[in-house]
């Protein structure tokens, strides 16, 4: 019966077996969703991107610096002992003995700034301008990541449909070589069709073969923008629509972009933060004010009280001569501070510059939109009459060629066109700062 029972058991797993993988493997199963979107590329992206955590790593060392330049404002408190064993000859005046004894201490000292002229004042608010240029070269690391994810997603979203019109030309040009050698075994065409036709076929596979290649390297680059490895059943949404309407007029676009472009928000934050070191280094010069104080316990034995004393004292300090070290260190923040006003007077101008630019791309993006599709409904129509003239045996080869020609590159035109548009309108977006 046991064995039986047993038997009985395995067959009932067996029969749930794909219920039971289901119910205790889903994750393994559906780790990856069938299609991603744009939105979750980016955020894939940004995720497994390893500059994100050089410049997270580069912000919080900041934060910790502003901790450490604000540390100087509150007491700074230790608690020392000791515990000494001497031994050998002590002099007491003119005489001298032989002899050994313990010596412990315990105390508490405690020291605060009270008042430097606000040279620590300065040097907080440098490390805390550095801190928010820090932050905002992280902001700039996304937005490029998210920038790049955009060019990689329509890159091969386009050269998917590229693909498509290449394979459709092949289908047309094997589709014309049938009717050509029809035509030439009744006589009602030449044998040049016939060559012609086939020429047409091998150059159509040819351009298919190149835009199949591209489809492949435009999902590896997709692959390496997003950081994971992209199986074979993963596809992505594919969304045309866009709007015809100017988003911002280029007078405010360049307005906005001075104003929230992470970089050079980056860069005015350096110069402010090597401007007020400029002013923390020169009151080195100036004396620093602090108070101290302290309670001590001492004893020669552990089993024995402790005597007690106490300390407390105001202490001026002021550097009479560093070896010219204070001066030395003002001009090298001088120089600094020189180079950080050019850097941020050469990266302003670059900024108008990329917003002029990617505004005006964005503008040409669009009316070629228009364009390019009126000129594929011309070449489609082209192409139509040409393959019913030469149906007639009225047309030649050339004119199915032509017209063929024309239609794959109008077709090409418009496909471009579309996506360019969605890179045009997210290069000035990042040009503006958004």
């Amino acid at each position: 019966m046991k064995i039986l029972e047993l038997v009985g058991i395995l067959q009932m797993l067996n029969k749930y077996k794909l219920f039971l993988i289901l119910l205790f493997f889903p994750i393994s199963l559906f780790s990856q969703g069938d299609t991603l979107d744009l939105a979750e590329c980016i955020n894939i992206a940004i995720k497994n991107n390893p500059q994100i955590g050089i410049y997270e790593g580069n912000y919080e060392g900041s934060r910790a610096n502003v901790t450490l330049a604000r540390s100087v404002f509150f007491p700074q408190i230790s608690v020392t002992s000791s515990g000494v064993r001497n031994g050998g000859t002590f002099f007491m005046g003119p005489t001298s003995r032989e002899g050994n004894y313990n010596n412990f201490a315990l105390g508490f000292q405690g020291q605060l700034l009270l008042f430097d002229f606000g040279k620590s004042i300065f040097k907080l608010s440098s490390s805390s301008y550095q801190s928010e240029a820090s932050e905002y070269d992280l902001k700039n690391t996304k937005q490029t990541i998210e920038l790049n994810t955009v060019i990689a997603y329509y890159n091969y979203l386009q050269s998917k449909k590229i693909n498509e019109v290449n394979k459709e030309i092949c289908n047309q040009a094997e589709e014309h070589l049938k009717q050509s050698k029809s035509f030439f075994e009744v006589g009602k065409k030449p044998q040049f069709d016939v060559l012609k036709a086939e020429t047409d076929l091998a150059n159509a596979k040819l351009n298919y073969i190149r835009s199949n290649n591209n489809v492949k390297l435009s999902r590896i680059q997709l692959a390496n923008v997003l950081g994971i490895e992209l199986k074979d059943n993963i596809e992505f949404k594919d969304d045309l629509s866009y709007t015809k309407d100017t988003i911002v007029v280029l007078r405010d676009a360049i307005e906005i972009a001075l104003n929230n472009r992470p970089d050079l928000l980056a860069q005015k934050f350096r110069k402010e933060a090597m401007s007020l070191l400029v002013k923390s280094n020169w009151l080195s010069n100036l004396p620093s004010i602090s108070v101290s104080g302290g309670y001590n316990f001492r004893g020669y034995e552990l089993d024995k009280n402790f005597k007690n004393s106490w300390s407390l004292g105001l202490s001026l300090s002021l550097p009479l001569f560093q070896g010219w070290a204070i001066d030395a260190t003002v001009e090298s923040a001088k120089a600094s501070l020189k180079s950080s006003e050019h850097q941020y007077d050469n990266l302003k101008q670059q900024v108008i510059l990329d917003v002029e630019q990617q505004f005006l791309n964005y503008e040409e993006a669009k009316e070629r939109i228009d364009v390019s599709e009126k000129l594929v409904k011309q070449a489609e129509e082209t192409f139509k009459l040409a393959k019913g003239r030469y149906n007639s045996e009225v047309g030649s080869a050339i004119e199915i060629t032509d017209a063929q020609i024309t239609l794959l590159n109008a077709q090409i035109s418009y496909i471009q066109a579309l996506y360019d548009v969605k890179i045009a309108l997210a290069k000035l977006k990042k040009a503006i700062g958004y």
